[in-house]
């Protein structure tokens, strides 16, 4: 899924400076934005791809590759349709993924976390979705 790299380059040079460079969007439907995506990303590389309702389902997340990125995690929504979260990490970055599934809730909250090494100083980074017509206590919880 996405599109080919030999259709579109993104260049494989992330800022080397010691900051760290997260661009974050409520994408609604990763599937279909891969061009716009990619567009951003051709002007504006960053290290960490966090990324909201994608709307894909688990094996369409098997499917999903950018150039120079790993999916460092993601969540999707089990019972209901849409939704989701999903990091991407630049190729050369190392980190651990965190597993905080139990804090799920269909519909309610929907998060992934990944822990960056070395340069960082094992810094977290968590993705968050929250549905603003659900249940906020569960959100708080």
């Amino acid at each position: 899924m996405g599109i080919p790299d030999s259709i579109i380059k993104v260049s494989s040079q992330v800022p080397q400076n010691k900051s760290l460079k997260i661009f974050r969007q409520n994408i609604r439907g990763l599937g279909n934005k891969f061009s716009e995506l990619y567009c951003h990303l051709c002007h504006d590389l960053s290290h960490i791809l966090c990324l909201s309702e994608h709307h894909l389902s688990e094996s369409e997340l098997q499917l999903i590759h950018l150039t120079n990125y790993s999916s460092g995690t993601n969540y999707w929504r089990k019972t209901f349709l849409k939704g989701g979260v999903i990091i991407f990490v630049y190729r050369n970055f190392k980190y651990n993924t965190i597993n905080i599934n139990v804090y799920n809730i269909d519909k309610d909250t929907g998060a992934c976390a990944i822990q960056l090494d070395s340069t960082f100083s094992k810094l977290c980074i968590l993705t968050i979705y929250r549905s603003p017509r659900f249940d906020f206590t569960n959100f708080l919880e």
